[in-house]
């Protein structure tokens, strides 16, 4: 018998429509099959993923550093996002801590998210160690961001993580009217940083204006420490958020370039202050804030010695700084006055602490210097150790009588005093085993750095070695009623002027330390 005939597959044809069919079906079927693979596989990729991480576990745990407490393993973790480091890298935002530099500051950010890449263990600690993300935060409210987004997320979590622990802030802003901002993202982030405000133990300002910090409510700064405000804004209104700030200890106010001054409006709780630094031209301002300042143990002053107050205030009553230690005072100015601003500045100062005095002044200033007002000045202030004078109009006179009542100095260093070096200095400071009275007893280290030329090198050398001995000489009875010279100096203006080569080495070969320019 003959084979039956095979189906017709022509186009429209029952055989053709039959094939179609079928390979419809396997189609489907193949793709549901590839679908449940899919899924195995995303299941098998899964259960790969946790028995790595699970090997990563069980690995920790025999290894040394797998063996420490979490709390000896966060101290470690400290040491390395702390530790300052040559090499610097671009963090995803700013990031900074007190008294390291930025760069080093942003790279303990990256530390920190490296170390919670290590492993999941890691990252839950790193995550749950509040102590590693309280660097300070730097935040330019006007700077323009193409991840916003990004940078807000990134922001948050920062702050989140190192909740509750107190943070350094530092804030920038060139436009910024308010504290709503005038941008959106502006806006964002100055909400996100003020809701941390009772946790900032450091703010650092330069913006513009202060005012609306006025918005806060009073005693938001409950944790503030330290508060450096710099600005170059003529400020109008009262800035008095800052002075319900129980624990604020240091400030400075950089206020150099605004005229007129703006110091007054600046409230500030004075009396708890430890160090202050203060960048303002009114001399009669720095004074007034100083002479509130009663627990105040540092202090710098740029300013003026030009007297800006009514003359009848420079006669101020005697004003007791018990604590303070460090006095700098950096004085510009270019007129000379009857009342000075120097003389009024060391009218009213009492400071039975003071150890360290450092006066400067501008060297193009016609200014006298207050002899009689600095001597009383020093009566009321016995316990200076240590005075530097840069660019001082002090004439001789005016020298004689600051050693002359410098019962405990130990080191003077004066600097660019083109008239105040003269035999008449060196010959009061001749000790003389008969005077009722020697001049800085205690004076050890002599330094004097571009003076003028106005004294004779045997005057000198006298009062040098009335002043210096060797071990064996000290031993006489009764001994110098002055302490013995640890170090000379001296750098004349004209450098052709040098103390003599056999002088010199007689002293250096028996101790002295001379050094002569």
């Amino acid at each position: 018998m003959a084979d039956p005939a095979p189906p017709s597959l022509s186009f429209g044809s029952p055989g053709l429509t039959n094939v179609e069919n079928q390979v419809k079906g396997l189609i489907e079927a193949t793709e549901t099959n590839i679908e449940r693979l899919t899924a195995q596989i995303r299941e098998l990729t899964l259960m790969r993923e946790k028995e790595r991480s699970v090997l990563a576990t069980l690995r920790l745990m025999i290894v040394p550093i797998g063996k420490l407490p979490t709390e000896l393993l966060v101290d470690i973790f400290k040491r390395v996002v702390h530790a300052p480091e040559a090499h610097f890298g671009d963090p995803p935002f700013e990031m900074t801590l007190r008294g390291l530099s930025s760069h080093t500051g942003r790279v303990s950010l990256r530390r920190v998210l490296r170390l919670a890449q290590v492993s999941p263990y890691w990252r839950q600690i790193t995550h749950t160690s509040p102590y590693l993300w309280t660097g300070s935060v730097h935040v330019d409210l006007d700077k323009k961001r193409t991840s916003d987004d990004t940078y807000l997320s990134g922001l948050q979590d920062l702050l989140a993580r190192s909740s509750p622990l107190p943070i350094s802030v530092s804030l920038t802003g060139t436009s910024i009217k308010s504290i709503k901002s005038v941008s959106a993202s502006s806006s964002a982030r100055a909400r996100i940083i003020v809701n941390t405000a009772q946790r900032w133990r450091s703010l650092s300002l330069d913006m513009v204006p202060f005012t609306h910090f006025n918005d806060l409510v009073p005693g938001t700064f409950k944790a503030l420490k330290w508060l450096n405000i710099r600005t170059r804004w003529h400020q109008t209104e009262p800035v008095i958020v800052f002075h319900s700030s129980p624990r604020l200890r240091s400030l400075t106010l950089d206020l150099n370039h605004n005229a007129p001054s703006n110091l007054a409006l600046f409230q500030m709780p004075w009396s708890q202050l430890t160090d202050l630094h203060v960048t303002d031209h009114s001399v009669g301002g720095c004074r007034a804030i100083l002479l509130q300042c009663s627990n105040l143990v540092s202090a710098k002053f740029d300013t003026s010695h030009d007297w800006d107050f009514p003359p009848e205030a420079a006669q101020s009553p005697v004003v007791v700084l018990p604590s303070l230690k460090t006095l700098v005072i950096e004085f510009s100015g270019a007129t000379s006055e009857p009342i000075g601003g120097v003389a009024a500045f060391f009218m009213p100062l009492a400071l039975p602490s003071l150890k360290t005095l450092d006066l400067q002044f501008n060297p193009d200033g016609d200014l006298t210097w207050p002899t009689e007002v600095f001597s009383q000045f020093q009566n009321r202030s016995q316990n200076i150790k240590r005075i530097d004078l840069m660019f001082s109009v002090i004439d001789v006179a005016g020298l004689v009588a600051l050693l002359r009542h410098s019962p405990a100095l130990t080191t003077l260093d004066i600097q660019n005093c083109w008239n105040c070096v003269e035999d008449a200095v060196f010959e009061a400071l001749r000790y003389d085993d008969g005077a009722t009275l020697p001049l800085a007893p205690k004076l050890q280290n002599l330094h004097f750095t571009n003076v003028g030329l106005g004294f004779e090198e045997d005057i000198l050398e006298a009062a040098i070695r009335s002043r210096w001995w060797t071990d064996e000489q000290g031993l006489n009875d009764p001994p110098p009623r002055v302490a013995r010279l640890k170090s000379f100096s001296i750098a004349c203006a004209d450098d052709g002027r040098q103390l003599s080569e056999d002088l010199m080495n007689d002293l250096i070969e028996q101790g002295l330390e001379l050094h002569c320019y």
